[in-house]
């Protein structure tokens, strides 16, 4: 491994900034359904206690995959609102 410091990539923007509003909503209802369904599911599983001892440590990894999901949403959320906030501020 290099002893050099890391440097960073040229900027580029974010992937959802030349969407419309409406588009960048249907992307985030898009992107959340399927974590936030299977967490339901999965919480369901734990608290009917509708697994085998054996699989328990799988369904917390499911669990855990999908709230990682949905952090990556929220941070990808968060980014895209700062890159608007940016070019707003640069067109005023």
């Amino acid at each position: 491994m290099s002893d050099e410091p890391h440097t960073q990539a040229a900027y580029e923007p974010h992937p959802w900034i030349d969407l419309r509003p409406d588009e960048v909503l249907d992307r985030v209802i898009h992107d959340l359904y399927t974590p936030v369904s299977a967490l339901g599911g999965e919480i369901d599983r734990l608290a009917s206690g509708a697994f085998e001892d054996d699989e328990l440590l799988r369904l917390l990894a499911q669990i855990r995959e999908n709230i990682n999901l949905l952090g990556r949403l929220v941070v990808t959320l968060k980014q895209y609102v700062d890159e608007r906030d940016r070019i707003d501020e640069g067109s005023a």
